[in-house]
């Protein structure tokens, strides 16, 4: 009989074993089932995420077309002007050389003791100041 009771309490660990055994093995499939049901989710979550992404950067990227565009519009535009300008200066300095000659023959012919007079003392002061 003694051997009957530890071989009764032996059935009844293995079996108690093997309840908790099975009991941890449907708790590891559960895991594995809520495991994966996240990873959908997650996959999910990232590909919207990802979507909206990519459109934003679609977005930012017509933006930004757009605004180099205008940029080059407007640098175009602002270099048309400049142009124009110094094309103006120009002429406006042109104009002034012709005077300028014009106003010089006069005075020459004007007075041409006075020139002379001038001329000879300019050529003097630059001696002058090119022996030091």
């Amino acid at each position: 009989m003694a051997t009957g009771l530890f071989s009764t309490r032996k059935k009844s660990l293995r079996n108690g074993l093997q309840d908790e055994a099975q009991a941890v093995e449907d708790q590891i499939a559960e895991l594995r089932d809520e495991i994966a049901a996240l990873a959908r989710v997650l996959a999910s979550d990232a590909s919207t995420g990802a979507g909206g992404i990519r459109k934003k950067a679609r977005a930012v990227k017509a933006d930004v077309s757009d605004a180099a565009h205008d940029l080059k519009g407007r640098a175009e535009t602002d270099i048309r002007d400049l142009i124009a300008a110094g094309e103006d200066i120009l002429t406006d300095f042109q104009d002034r050389y012709r005077d300028s000659g014009r106003k010089a023959r006069k005075a020459v012919r004007d007075n041409p003791l006075a020139t002379l007079g001038i001329a000879a003392a300019a050529g003097f002061l630059l001696a002058a100041l090119l022996r030091r």
